[in-house]
């Protein structure tokens, strides 16, 4: 069964907000480790009103350790200072405690963790105007290389407790 929007509501509501409300089909349990915390860590942002808050500070500095937490956490705040100042419209970031992933939120994990910098490139390119595109590119690669420096894309173990 599909949920449809009523057409009066659709219509009410402006293009840019209806592609910020779609949901990517993915929940947040769905996710590896490393796309849970990156998330956690947009919508964070978002809740502490852009602010890099201790919380935030706190999150790093468990993911990363002592020695990656400042590259990391300069790179997150390159990329979320790019996207506010040049995006094209804002992202649809849900509530922290909300177990639905948007359609934009998962944009966004996608250009931190594309497997090919075209792919990166080309959902860039949605995300914010055409000038600031290497700006979100460099962080979003200055922030994978600390996610790869923090092991933190290890796989996850295969042994399950019953």
């Amino acid at each position: 069964m599909s949920y449809d929007v009523p057409p009066d509501r659709e219509r009410s509501m402006l293009p840019a907000a209806v592609e910020a409300a779609r949901l990517s089909g993915r929940v947040v349990g769905q996710l590896a480790p490393v796309e849970q915390f990156l998330l956690w860590a947009l919508r964070r942002r978002t809740a502490d009103h852009g602010a890099v808050s201790p919380v935030l500070v706190h999150g790093f500095r468990l993911a990363f350790g002592l020695a990656l937490v400042e590259p990391a956490l300069a790179a997150f705040d390159r990329l979320w200072t790019t996207i506010e100042a040049e995006g094209l419209r804002d992202q649809g970031l849900l509530p922290l405690t909300c177990p639905c992933v948007s359609a934009d939120e998962q944009r966004l994990l996608t250009i931190l963790l594309a497997p090919k910098p075209a792919i990166a490139e080309a959902l860039a390119r949605l995300v914010v105007a055409p000038p600031a595109i290497d700006a979100l590119l460099d962080a979003a690669r200055e922030l994978a290389r600390s996610i790869e420096r923090a092991e933190l894309l290890a796989p996850e173990p295969t042994g399950r407790l019953h």
